[in-house]
C-alpha cells in the first residue's frame, strides 16, 4: 500500500473492514455452536467499528464513499463463493472456521500494509490500535483451528 495516497489507504482499510464484518456475519449464522457464534459475532461487530472510527478521518480526506461504507465487490464475491460451498458442503463449522481464518489473516496484513504506507499522523494512533485488536482476534480464530 505504499504507493497509495493516504485517502486510498483509510478507503481500503474501510472497505475491507465492512467485507469482514459481512462475512463474519454469515459465518456467525451458519453454524451450530454458541461459543463459535459468538465469537464471529463479536469479532463482526468490533470490524463495523473499527470502519465507523475510520470513516471520519477518510471523508476528511475526500474518501469514505458509499461503496467503501458498505463493502467492496470483492467482500461480496467472497460472500456468495462462502454460501455457494455451505450450499454444498452443508453448514460445516470447520469450514466457516477456515474461511473466517482466511479472513482473519487478511485482516491483519492489511493493517500491516496500511502501516507501512502513507496514514495520516491523526490517524496512526488508531490504526496501530485496531491492528492490535485485529491480531487479538485472528489469534482467538487460530487457536478454535487446533482445538
Amino acid at each position: 500500500m505504499s504507493d497509495h495516497d493516504e485517502r486510498w489507504v483509510l478507503d481500503h482499510l474501510i472497505g475491507m473492514c465492512r467485507d469482514e464484518e459481512q462475512t463474519l456475519r454469515f459465518a456467525a449464522t451458519h453454524v451450530a455452536d454458541g461459543k463459535l457464534r459468538a465469537l464471529f459475532g463479536e469479532l463482526a461487530e468490533q470490524r463495523a467499528q473499527f470502519a465507523n472510527d475510520l470513516l471520519p478521518h477518510a471523508r476528511r480526506l475526500g474518501g469514505g464513499g458509499a461503496v467503501v461504507a458498505e463493502g467492496t465487490w470483492h467482500g461480496a464475491l467472497h460472500q456468495r463463493w462462502m454460501a455457494f460451498k455451505d450450499s454444498l458442503m452443508g453448514h460445516s463449522e470447520r469450514a466457516m472456521l477456515s474461511e473466517a481464518k482466511k479472513g482473519e489473516d487478511n485482516t491483519v496484513k492489511n493493517f500491516e500494509e496500511a502501516l507501512g504506507g502513507m496514514l495520516p499522523p491523526t490517524v496512526r494512533d488508531l490504526v496501530e490500535a485496531q491492528h492490535a485488536q485485529a491480531q487479538a482476534g485472528r489469534d482467538r480464530v487460530r487457536s478454535l483451528m487446533t482445538s
